[in-house]
């Protein structure tokens, strides 16, 4: 081990151990715009959780937490509250019950004179009891806490596993916010290691409702030997001026020198990284980028997000290094594909509609996004494929290729707990000359077909062997639907500490999952094994699963089994599914 792997190596792991300490000192940055559920999660109305969070917390009231009964013949004057348990009222309240994450039960003898609110539980009453005020049931559970000083608050949203690993800290220098910052860049991968970014961020507020910024983050890569990386460390060095009113948008310019994930799936970068570091298992391909960025977006309307960007940028392709991993040291990584390397241009448009009622957990709502990418280099070096797959990319004149990702997700509550949530995402070439390497798709692994083995669909003909597994489709479409069911353990489980695990897995709120997926990625054109550009595959081609899982908000388990002989698959999953 090099000297120069082993400080780099050192400073990744002293990073993580300091993080703690230095979150002492963190910084929550919260969206103004945002929709308050999304620091309340998904739950009952919004306007039902400020009424129990006033009534709970008022002076007056007495709070009681877990079980409790008010025996026959006692009396009770003023407001009442209790959080997780049950309470039985066989006595006589004077004045509203407010009961959070709990049921109330009112005993033939009991008698109620006020207002009665129950969010999170069941209310019933015996023979012979009375409520004389206002009766509201809500089941489906509060997202609430009790904190130290024994009022309620709002649960605060649940970190990722992104968040646990960074810290920051911010002062102000006259009209100048400076954040510090310590994070670990994109994700674990074996290209880099643990790429560890430290850097300030300036902001400056400004007359008008305008905000400019000035971030600048250097990189350290803690890869080891064979690393064919340009630069030891990466850079990223941006700017952009935001404004708000009527219309929010902004203008940013950014320059990079980055390890760049190639597909969106079949894990997310924070996924695909915790499965490399401990299992030395990596689901993405990664190419290097260096170049230049501007862009500016704009929020005609309050859910719809539109972006254009234009990139000048050197891609190239890097190698496998050998960095630290926790388990299966001995065993090899999976070799990272060549790419199409040269200068690309490139130009984006962006849209994303979100009118989901919780960006954290939706339950209603739609999320839509799409992007078209318009590309050109005159001076690529393409890599040499069978024809089967691509046709020679064309080294005489420009090469140009067009092409188009969307994804559309569709989330319906049928009841307070039960949402059924639809999904149809795919994307590939749409116009021009054969797509990259860089670009081109596959299909098949944990998320969008957790029924098939990884890259099950990669598009190679029979006699093409790469160890590295490149994708090499033009096109892929894949449906995903899921039925979720609160199965509701936040009653019968023991109260937490407000600091305690419960902040990372969410047992109270924990979901039963069945879903199905179905999809499926080709080659388009004429010719053997192609599908025309104008047609989709025939449905009985595509590849196609059934699954049952639980989902407690941050860790997932799932089994899963294709259609075709697979076998049944075990998954653990970071994040929601979709």
């Amino acid at each position: 081990m090099t000297l120069r792997r082993i400080l780099l190596s050192l400073l990744a792991w002293g990073t993580l151990a300091v993080l703690p300490l230095a979150a002492q000192d963190s910084l929550i940055v919260i969206d103004p715009d945002a929709p308050l559920t999304d620091t309340l999660r998904s739950g009952p109305p919004l306007v039902i959780l400020e009424a129990v969070l006033r009534a709970y917390n008022d002076s007056q009231t007495t709070r009681l937490t877990g079980n409790f009964t008010l025996p026959r013949g006692s009396a009770l004057t003023g407001q009442l509250g209790l959080y997780r348990g049950v309470l039985r009222i066989a006595g006589r309240v004077t004045g509203p019950v407010t009961v959070v994450n709990g049921d109330l039960i009112v005993e033939g003898s009991g008698v109620i004179t006020g207002d009665v609110l129950v969010v999170g539980g069941r209310l019933t009453v015996l023979a012979g009891g009375q409520i004389e005020g206002t009766r509201q049931v809500f089941i489906e559970f509060a997202p609430m806490l009790r904190a130290p000083t024994g009022l309620l608050i709002p649960r605060p949203p649940r970190p990722s596993f992104a968040d646990i690993a960074s810290a920051r800290t911010t002062f102000r220098a006259g009209r100048i916010n400076t954040t510090l910052s310590i994070e670990t860049g994109r994700t674990y991968n074996r290209i880099e290691g643990l790429p560890v970014a430290v850097g300030p961020t300036f902001t400056l507020p400004t007359l008008g409702g305008t905000e400019g910024r000035l971030e600048a983050r250097v990189i350290f890569r803690t890869s080891g030997r064979g690393s064919t990386i340009r630069d030891e460390f990466g850079l990223r060095l941006g700017s952009e001026w935001a404004f708000s009113g009527k219309i929010r948008g902004g203008l940013g310019a950014e320059w990079s020198s980055t390890i760049v994930p190639i597909e969106e799936q079949p894990l997310s970068l924070g996924e695909s990284g915790w499965s490399a570091f401990l299992l030395s298992r990596d689901f993405r391909d990664y190419y290097e980028g260096r170049g230049v960025e501007f862009y500016g977006w704009l929020f005609p309307i309050r859910d719809l997000r539109l972006e254009a960007s234009w990139r000048r940028d050197r891609q190239r392709s890097v190698q496998v290094t050998d960095p630290v991993r926790i388990f299966r040291n001995d065993d090899p990584w999976r070799p990272n594909p060549l790419i199409d390397d040269g200068h690309y241009r490139s130009l984006r448009f962006r849209a994303d509609l979100d009118t989901r009622n919780s960006r954290v957990s939706g339950t209603t709502g739609w999320l839509v996004q799409a992007e078209v990418e318009h590309a050109e280099s005159d001076d690529t070096s393409p890599v040499g494929l069978p024809t089967e797959v691509r046709s020679p990319i064309p080294t005489f004149r420009e090469f140009q290729f067009t092409r188009l990702a969307f994804d559309v997700k569709r989330y319906t509550r049928f009841s307070p707990g039960t949402t059924v949530n639809l999904r149809v995402v795919g994307g590939g070439w749409i116009d021009g000359d054969p797509l990259p390497l860089q670009r081109r798709v596959s299909l098949g692994g944990p998320d969008l077909l957790p029924g098939s083995g990884f890259r099950a669909l990669t598009c190679a003909p029979a006699t093409f062997v790469d160890a590295a597994r490149p994708a090499l489709c033009d096109r892929y479409l894949a449906t995903q639907v899921e039925i979720r069911s609160r199965l509701n353990l936040g009653r019968i489980l023991p109260p937490r500490d407000f600091y305690g695990f419960d902040r990372l897995i969410d047992l109270e709120n924990a979901e039963l999952v069945l879903f199905g997926n179905a999809g499926h990625a080709w080659l388009t054109g004429d010719g053997p094994g192609r599908v025309p550009n104008n047609r989709l595959p025939n449905f009985g081609e595509w590849r196609k699963d059934v699954g049952v899982g639980i989902d407690t908000g941050t860790l997932g388990l799932y089994l899963a089994k294709g259609t075709k002989g697979e076998p049944v698959r075990f998954t653990v999953r970071l994040e929601r599914r979709f």
